[in-house]
């Protein structure tokens, strides 16, 4: 496909967005949440550090034995790069253009990146442990173990870090997640072995109350700023734009800008697990 009539996904672009912010500004290219451990503050200044605890929490569960991973959803390739600066041959899956570029430039050649979705992969290649961190809520649930299975050596592992929604009617202004009682049920389909399980939802939902004082202090007014200044300026424009899309204006303000994407709601509506499986 052509770039010109490539499409652009709106995740994919917010994600880059997120990767500069970050980079440039909190020192850190990891687009994961934190995990504020032991005592670790709420503060801006130590999202890099709690991010910096989530990789090193995965890697201290990776067993001995392994060598070769398969980083499903790798993101910005921080993570693929840290393990193979640690000696791990990882191979990369990332569906998108922006950071798949991205995650080509950071790797440099030390890893085969496919550029598809994982239900679309194809390669002959088999590995010791499919990872996904943050990546399995993107994924069918079933494509998820069925490729992993088909891609792991024998008696090889499978590790998933990802949040969960427990609210099936789905009254939380926090999206994302797989439902986790239907989670629960279709990883009984398949012959894998839990090895570990871990709920680390306590310790990650202080990334969404960072995120919200950034939306709440920082991009709410800046948003009604550009508006005051558009209806300023060129007030037709600014009274097309609300006639026009008055309603997605609405939903934005109920869904960022009044305070409900916080971490308390997080717990209350999301479950945040660590899995190590092991296929029989």
């Amino acid at each position: 496909m052509s770039k010109k009539n490539r499409k652009v996904d709106s995740k994919e672009v917010g994600l880059e967005i997120g990767l500069l912010l970050f980079k440039y500004f909190l020192n850190t290219e990891y687009l994961h949440y934190g995990l504020f451990n032991n005592g670790l503050a709420t503060e801006v200044q130590n999202l890099a550090k709690a991010q910096q605890n989530y990789a090193d929490f995965l890697i201290q569960h990776i067993p001995s034995q392994v060598k070769t991973i398969l980083d499903v959803g790798c993101g910005s390739g921080r993570f693929a790069k840290e393990l193979s600066d640690r000696g791990y041959q990882v191979d990369c899956v990332s569906p998108g253009t922006i950071l798949t570029d991205h995650a080509r430039t950071l790797l440099a050649g030390r890893s085969e990146i496919f550029n598809c979705k994982y239900e679309d992969l194809k390669t002959d290649k088999k590995y010791d442990m499919v990872l996904f961190s943050e990546s399995f809520q993107y994924i069918d649930m079933d494509a998820s173990f069925s490729n992993s299975l088909k891609y792991l050596n024998p008696q090889g592992h499978i590790m998933v870090c990802d949040f969960f929604k427990t609210d099936p009617e789905n009254k939380s202004m926090l999206g994302g997640g797989h439902d986790f009682q239907r989670f629960l049920e279709v990883q009984k389909k398949y012959p894998v072995s839990i090895l570990k399980e871990q709920d680390i939802t306590k310790e990650t939902a202080p990334t969404i109350d960072l995120v919200n004082k950034l939306s709440m202090e920082v991009l709410h007014p800046i948003y009604k700023l550009l508006f005051l200044l558009l209806e300023d300026r060129f007030a037709w424009v600014a009274k097309f734009i609300r006639w026009k899309y008055q309603k997605k204006l609405d939903k934005m303000e109920r869904k960022h800008f009044q305070g409900q994407r916080n971490g308390a709601n997080f717990q209350q509506y999301k479950k945040y697990m660590f899995y190590l499986y092991q296929a029989k």
